[in-house]
């Protein structure tokens, strides 16, 4: 069954464009890599403009699976995250990570 996260990321306002073009080329590709599924990446348009608030929805297979990737550190060595790695420290003030399960709705998951 199926787990998600949903990362909850507090931007520098002033930093943001180059935070999502680094998420959008460099994190995002390197996660599904991994084999994380992005559901959503959604950008609060009313509300908080300073800190810029980002929502991620990931997919994975299983709690053994986020693990599996978090525990190894090996991303931190892919050549995508060393060159975001900047950026990151820069842009991001704080970040939230939630797990959840699907339990109604209409998304398609990736997981059986």
């Amino acid at each position: 069954m199926s787990i998600f996260m949903k990362a909850t990321l507090r931007i520098n306002p002033y930093r943001a464009e180059e935070f999502l073009k680094v998420l959008r080329e460099n994190l995002i590709p390197m996660m599904e890599d991994r084999g994380w599924r992005l559901h959503a990446c959604f950008v609060g348009r009313f509300g908080p403009i300073n800190p810029m608030v980002v929502t991620d929805i990931w997919e994975m297979e299983d709690m053994a699976h986020v693990e599996r990737v978090l525990k190894d550190f090996s991303y931190r060595s892919d050549p995508r995250y060393l060159a975001s790695q900047s950026t990151l420290e820069s842009a991001v003030l704080q970040e939230e990570v939630e797990f959840m399960e699907l339990k109604a709705g209409r998304l398609e998951t990736c997981y059986p």
